[in-house]
């Protein structure tokens, strides 16, 4: 049986990697012998484990034990699914990734299940999923996605797994992998469709004070630019041999994307999607800061996402975490399911 004071030990000492005793008994407020009893299950359990020794102090007493969460305890699976492919991380316990991979397919109603499930059987060992996608969800439901040819598409019901599954916009889960580091935070999510003569999707991820921000209605970032980056039908990875101009296309954006990130002032603003696989997106950037107000006296980063990395794929993996070690139901699940109480 978990009791609540185990719950706030065992979320403490994963945000916290590493603790001490007095460390947790100072900041939940608890009795000593309530947190050395908890210590002694997880210990037991190798969920802490011991990482070093301090020296008591001049005046004497006990060493003091340096405990941290043990990351490699399990992993995460964090998949995200684009119109033109798959990449998907598995993480251990700190977000960390310890495999990746890209799947090159063209992604649809009709083949989405197939391609997740293919990815869940090669890591079953898994105990969260978190999955990324282009457009509007709720309640780990697909309200809409127009690149996915998705609408009010649940995932989970469909998912022959027992495996918790945590479904998140793809833009919000840019965001979200910054929110390790940065707690304002304007992820602008551009996906260059299949084909470039289609409408270029956008999508705006937005964290406030750390946590996502959703809206009254959940459509907070919610945008449609209707604007295609070429108006000829060839396919995207040709595109990017071309030799385009697309400054009047950038410019269209910026100003947009200059307004939002006036308003909102954040600590950081990132530009992600595939459109950062263009070799001319540095002018992007430059056009970005001549578009947002009084720049000059505002301490605000601009990122391009550097596409080496799964970014959305670790994002969706850290709303998982976030949720496993933030949410009593979920706490409970991470010990029924890995610690397995006596």
């Amino acid at each position: 049986m978990i009791t609540e004071s185990l719950k706030r030990v065992m979320s403490f000492a994963w945000r916290n990697k590493t603790i001490t005793a007095k460390h947790l008994s100072d900041s939940l407020n608890l009795e000593k012998s309530t947190v050395s009893r908890n210590i002694s299950k997880l210990r037991r359990k190798n969920v802490l484990v011991k990482v070093d020794e301090l020296s008591p102090s001049a005046l004497g007493g006990r060493k003091t034990i340096v405990y941290s969460f043990n990351k490699d305890f399990a992993n995460i699976l964090g998949i995200s699914i684009e119109q033109d492919g798959i990449e998907y991380v598995k993480t251990n316990l700190f977000s960390e990734i310890v495999f990746k991979e890209r799947i090159n397919v063209r992604v649809s109603q009709e083949n989405i299940i197939e391609e997740v499930d293919r990815i869940i059987q090669k890591h079953p060992e898994v105990i969260g999923i978190g999955i990324s996608v282009p457009g509007i969800v709720e309640n780990n439901i697909v309200i809409f996605s127009e690149a996915l040819k998705l609408k009010n598409f649940s995932v989970e019901k469909v998912m022959k797994t027992e495996i918790p599954i945590f479904v998140e916009k793809d833009s919000l889960c840019g965001a979200i992998r910054h929110s390790l580091n940065k707690r304002n935070i304007i992820y602008f999510q551009f996906s260059i469709p299949y084909y470039v003569n289609e409408p270029v999707g956008f999508g705006v991820g937005i964290v406030i004070d750390g946590k996502p921000y959703y809206g009254s209605n959940n459509f907070a970032g919610e945008y449609k630019i209707n604007k295609c980056i070429f108006n000829k039908k060839i396919l995207f990875e040709d595109f990017l041999r071309m030799k385009v101009d697309v400054k009047s296309f950038f410019k269209e954006i910026s100003k947009k994307m200059g307004i939002i990130s006036s308003v909102f002032d954040p600590e950081i603003v990132v530009i992600g999607g595939n459109i950062a696989y263009i070799p001319q997106v540095e002018m992007l950037r430059t056009l970005l800061e001549n578009e947002i107000y009084m720049i000059e006296e505002r301490n605000m980063e601009i990122l391009i996402e550097d596409m080496k990395e799964f970014v959305n794929a670790e994002g969706a993996a850290i709303k998982v975490l976030n949720a496993i070690f933030s949410e009593d139901k979920w706490l409970e699940y991470f010990y029924r399911k890995v610690v397995n109480d006596e």
